[in-house]
Parts: C-alpha cells; structure tokens; sequence
C-alpha cells in the first residue's frame, strides 16, 4: 500500500509539487473619444476638444513608479519607470521599461509618464494632418469602469508624486480607467485653417514602439479606439466610433 501511495506521489518523504507562480497582467483598451466641442481660444485659434478614456479590463494592474537613480528625486529630474506585475501568489515582480516620468508644469503640477496616450486626427486617406498637443499622463483611477472595488491608486497613495519612499507611483487598477477630460490643460487639437469635411479621430494606449509598447500586457491588439467625426467652420458632430472594449 505504501509502494502504491508512493507511485502517485504522497508516499513518504514525498512532497506535493507547487502551483508554478504566473503573472496577472494588466490590457490597456481604450473607449471612443467622446465629448467634441470647438473651442476658440483668446488668440483666435480653433481647438477641437474632446474626452478620453484608458481602462484595464486585465486580470492584474498596470503599476508603475518612477526614481531616479541617484536616490534623490526633484521636479527637475527625467525619471526612469519600472513596471510592477502581480503573481499568481500576490508578490509582484519588477521589471525595467523605456518610459520615463517628467514633472508637468502645465497646470497639472505632477509628475506625468511621456507618450503614454496618442492621438491623430486623420483625413479620409488615413493619413493624419494634426497631433494632439497633450504629451504626459498621469495614470490613476479617476474613472469607474466596472470595477465593484474602491480606487487604489488615488492621491492617498501618493500617485503621480513623490512617495516616502523617493518613487513615484501611478497605475491603473482591474476593471478601473484613466479619464482626461475635455476641460483639463492642453486637452485639444488644434484645427485652425483645416478644410471642413469628415475626419477621424485615432487614440492609442502605451503606444508602440518597434513592436509592442513600453508596459508588459495580456493583449496589446486593443489599445486603439476611434471616432469619426465631421467638422465644419463652427461645429463638429459624432458621425461613428468604436465599439466597447
């Protein structure tokens, strides 16, 4: 009998053998663009405004934090980002990215990851004609997705500042998103002189570089949404967006 137990692996002196440890990654998916108004501005420029939204529908959060490497972090420095992934047993495990983390004197006054979001407004040939003028984010739960749980990264944690401990955290948590309304500072493309007619409007989330982006995800086909949008000299109207992610 005991041979027999043995053979399956609880015999004596045998231990059973571990769950192996997994990530719990974060996917970053975008909503439509949402909100346009045209705004003139007090130089008499025409700024397309509008409202985005990046959410997390992982099994795990995007957590980052920004150091510099000297130990002393000011709003002067360019700070280096690593990204924090949660296991399967609830430690997480740090890895190195290429973002970097700056301080924005734009009226936000945090620190922001740069390029984190990108958005084109492209003609009918697919071919873009503005950027937008926001460069850095500040990644937090500022928008209930669809989660059940409260906010973890909040201003109470430090996030976009600097920590106790000389870091910077941001992040996004399961089921959360990252809300930049239309209202905020440098939230707008600037349309001045372009031809009235259909455009589209293309968001991307940690958008790629060479192949995939900076944060390591679960899915990175669906950092992309859309709306397609018609301008004219006074107005603009939502024509059709992206579905839901």
């Amino acid at each position: 009998m005991v041979a027999a137990l043995a053979t399956l692996g609880f015999g004596p002196g045998v231990v059973p053998a571990r769950a192996a440890v997994t990530d719990k990654l974060p996917d970053l998916a975008v909503l439509a663009p949402f909100g346009f108004r045209i705004e003139i501005s007090p130089e008499g420029r025409r700024l397309l405004r509008f409202s985005t939204v990046i959410v997390n529908k992982g099994s795990g959060p995007l957590q980052l934090f920004g150091f510099d490497p000297d130990g002393v972090t000011s709003k002067d420095d360019i700070l280096q980002v690593r990204q924090q992934v949660l296991q399967s047993d609830g430690t997480f495990r740090t890895r190195n990215t290429t973002a970097t983390m700056r301080w924005a004197a734009d009226g936000h006054n945090h620190f922001h990851i740069q390029d984190g979001q990108r958005i084109e407004l492209q003609n009918s040939h697919a071919v873009a004609v503005e950027r937008w003028a926001k460069t850095g984010f500040c990644f937090l739960d500022s928008y209930k997705w669809s989660s059940t749980q409260p906010a973890r990264y909040d201003n109470a944690h430090f996030v976009c500042n600097v920590s106790p401990n000389r870091t910077v955290p941001m992040g996004i948590s399961v089921r959360w998103g990252d809300i930049y309304r239309s209202t905020i500072a440098l939230q707008w493309i600037d349309i001045t002189g372009l031809p009235s007619g259909d455009y589209r409007i293309m968001l991307s989330a940690d958008p790629p570089f060479q192949t995939l982006g900076r944060f390591l995800e679960s899915d990175e086909s669906n950092n992309r949404g859309w709306a397609t949008i018609r301008l004219t000299r006074s107005s603009v109207t939502l024509l059709t967006s992206s579905p839901s992610p």
